[in-house]
């Protein structure tokens, strides 16, 4: 029997990245290939704006994956991101069916369907779409919040409630023909956040309650999680581009300011104040500056500190508190490789900072151990638990799956 492959797509405003994973005969998900390749300038704040240039990165990105892997890939699971993708909750309850002699019936999976779809029941803007709709949990009869489908649990109502994650359509519509014109089949779309937090957060973190920032190059996806459960989602349209930014102050060019960026800057106590003197190229190349380590640490220093300061204003803006998050904050996207940013951002935040790693995964490419490639790999297990779930759900026999939509039908006409 052959094994099940998966695939990743993450479009980010700097680089578009690939995971190509394989199930094994005992249900463990193997990376076999990973890529990336730069957008140049095709996804700005996470939104295509050249479907050529997106398409072409896709490709490259695909292309290098596929030559470590021994898969070609026709289909892949795509993350998005942008400050249009955004989420809030809902609620939505259903009674359960009784049995003829008036014992409370059991909750069947048309049950928690009717209840998830009452929950989502609100007016959205012309211009949006639902992304995904995560579910939080359920209630039965007024009792505790419960986090798995309470299906065969006898009850007299159900309550679900979720968190709806919404995006705009056109910014969607305009990624999937970017990756369709690259030759791939879209399987599925996802937030960048809610990838990245799968891949790199713990089950006891999403428990006591954590934030996840993924900070891209000029986005960064912020996911709250408490109980175990998706609490707030947002993305805030800042991202390491800010620093690359600041250090162009020194009135040196672009490429420049990212070179230092990624080869000098560290903000790390200690190492951030001391250093020698470097020599960075000015404008058109004809002459060069030199500048202290120490000022360039403070400049990028300094604009870390404003990214922070915006992810903190977002949270309390969702009413969000420190006290909420006892875990902590953790790190991931391409700007959290930045040297002793953990480090800078505790500082900041009075949160305990750690910068993510992926897992969930059996390795053979050391490429995806940078934070980097977190949300692809979140793709593939994301993925894969769909799959798994739509599986259990067909685990009932044809009969009791043919009777509960009939009772779910009779439910709706009333």
């Amino acid at each position: 029997m052959s094994p099940e492959v998966f695939a990743g797509i993450d479009v980010g405003s700097y680089s578009v990245v690939c995971v190509i994973a394989e199930v094994d005969e005992d249900g463990v998900l193997h990376i076999t290939g990973a890529g990336q390749a730069p957008t140049d300038g095709s996804v700005m704040e996470g939104v295509t704006v050249d479907l050529q240039g997106t398409a072409r990165a896709v490709e490259k990105a695909v292309a290098e994956a596929e030559s470590l892997s021994s898969w070609k890939i026709s289909e892949a699971a795509l993350s998005i991101s942008g400050p249009h993708v955004r989420g809030f909750p809902g609620r939505g309850t259903v009674n359960v069916d009784m049995e003829d002699d008036f014992v409370s019936g059991k909750v069947e999976w048309p049950d928690i369907e009717d209840a998830i779809e009452t929950a989502q029941l609100i007016k959205l803007p012309r211009e949006s779409m639902v992304l995904r709709k995560e579910v939080c949990g359920y209630t039965i009869d007024g009792s505790g919040m419960l986090q798995r489908p309470p299906v065969g649990l006898r009850a007299e109502r159900l309550t679900a409630d979720i968190y709806m994650i919404t995006a705009d359509r056109t910014a969607v519509l305009n990624l999937e023909q970017a990756v369709h014109d690259a030759g791939i089949a879209v399987r599925s779309i996802f937030p960048a956040a809610c990838a990245s937090a799968r891949s790199v957060l713990t089950e006891d973190e999403m428990q006591m309650g954590v934030v996840l920032a993924d900070i891209g190059a000029s986005t960064t996806d912020i996911a709250v999680f408490h109980s175990g459960a998706l609490a707030h989602l947002s993305v805030i349209p800042v991202g390491g581009e800010s620093i690359t930014r600041s250090l162009q102050q020194m009135r040196i060019p672009r490429h420049e300011a990212e070179r230092l960026k990624r080869e000098t800057v560290d903000l790390a106590r200690g190492r951030r104040e001391r250093g020698g003197e470097i020599t960075v190229s000015t404008f058109g190349g004809r002459n060069t500056l030199p500048v202290s380590e120490e000022t360039i640490n403070e400049i990028a220093y300094r604009s870390v500190g404003g990214l922070m300061g915006d992810i903190l204003c977002e949270l309390r803006q969702a009413g969000i508190q420190e006290s909420d998050v006892p875990a902590g904050m953790v790190l991931s996207g391409g700007t959290s490789r930045l040297r002793g940013l953990a480090e800078a951002c505790s500082r900041v935040v009075g949160l305990p900072v750690e910068v993510g790693r992926p897992g969930g995964v059996d390795v053979s490419s050391s490429l995806i151990e940078n934070s980097e490639f977190a949300a692809a790999v979140g793709l593939v297990l994301l993925t894969m638990g769909e799959e798994i779930e739509q599986e259990q759900r067909k685990g009932s026999s044809p009969l009791d799956r043919a009777a509960a939509k009939i009772r779910g039908l009779i439910r709706k006409l009333r």
